[in-house]
């Protein structure tokens, strides 16, 4: 028994289908030009945003080709630092070997990072027409700066940091972990005892008097959860 798409049927497959999100990069291969790279974290090429010269998002769209990136969490280490963001690309044709080794490795250059659901694509997307939702062009964008990278017959790794982080400026200025945030004696932690070390706690604070500059929240449970 064969059964006819409906219009309403359609658009209850593309609400269905397009509720996933997607990652797109673009990295920019030149360091004082404009040398565009576009992948997507997919199994096909899609159309998504252009962006243009100045690193905006304009209306026109352009091909992210498919590529099974591989984008790791961002962690903060016991004092607060952010560390970089690791960005793994396939390596199997040397495609991006071969950009890597024509570009001085991409040091500095700019990588930006397009998180949006599949149904907020441009409706020029091939296949389904994902982009009559609602919230058509509906997306979060991210930049970064390529610090350095390293490849393998399998894959090249890029880490990527903010622009603030690569000139020694420390971004955020301040996150929430349950160990205090300050450099130890300066004037945040306004501790000048005869102690010549810290190990962050509150413990530490209590022993010396010092609780009510501690920069820590002692109250953030240790296991974290996921939404």
């Amino acid at each position: 028994m064969a059964y006819t798409v409906t219009a309403t049927m359609a658009t209850e497959i593309q609400k269905v289908a397009g509720a996933y999100p997607i990652d797109m990069y673009m990295i920019n291969a030149s360091l004082t030009g404009y040398d565009p790279y576009y992948y997507v974290n997919l199994n096909q090429d899609v159309y998504g945003w252009k962006i243009d010269t100045s690193g905006d998002i304009v209306s026109s769209t352009v091909t992210y080709n498919a590529a099974n990136i591989q984008r790791e969490a961002i962690h903060s280490n016991i004092s607060g630092e952010i560390s970089g963001l690791n960005i793994s690309v396939p390596n199997v044709d040397r495609t991006i070997e071969a950009l890597i080794q024509n570009s001085n490795y991409l040091r500095g250059c700019e990588v930006h990072i397009l998180t949006t659901f599949a149904q907020n694509l441009p409706s020029s997307n091939p296949g389904e027409e994902f982009g009559e939702h609602e919230d058509y062009r509906s997306v979060f964008h991210e930049k970064f700066y390529i610090d350095s990278v390293t490849s393998n017959e399998e894959v090249v790794t890029f880490t990527c940091k903010s622009k603030f982080d690569i000139k020694s400026v420390v971004v955020p200025g301040r996150t929430f972990s349950r160990e205090c945030q300050w450099v130890f004696k300066d004037s945040n932690c306004g501790y000048s005892g005869a102690a010549t070390s810290c190990d962050y706690s509150l413990e530490q604070c209590e022993k010396r008097n010092n609780v009510e500059r501690f920069g820590g929240f002692p109250s953030i449970p240790r296991k974290g959860f996921y939404i």
